[in-house]
């Protein structure tokens, strides 16, 4: 009875991390494209970009199933977005409408 629950919930779990893997899946699927189109933005662009993509991982990297942002880290996230230009390409962990949400909360 116990090893089959056991074997149940890493089901489920492993179920989870693929849901999970498809969500965050990067939108360009061409390394070399994003490379070519990286070459006509300036570098403070991809600092920005950079930064904004780090703060997403570490939310994801926190050792829970389904990681919440932090009032400071949704702060941190809309300003980090509000002066990237491909913010939408951007995205991994949130949906654009939840930023943009998350924005009219901020500045309403």
């Amino acid at each position: 009875m116990i090893s089959s629950l056991r074997h149940f919930f890493e089901l489920i779990l492993h179920i989870i991390a693929q849901h999970i893997q498809h969500r965050v899946k990067p939108r360009n699927p061409s390394m070399f494209t994003g490379a070519i189109l990286d070459l006509t933005r300036s570098r403070s662009e991809l600092v920005l970009e950079n930064a904004f993509l780090r703060q997403q991982l570490i939310v994801l990297n926190r050792q829970v199933i389904r990681p919440a942002c932090k009032p400071r880290e949704r702060v941190l996230l809309v300003m980090l977005a509000s002066g990237l230009r491909s913010w939408k390409q951007a995205l991994t962990i949130v949906q654009p409408d939840t930023l943009l949400r998350w924005h009219r909360d901020l500045y309403l």
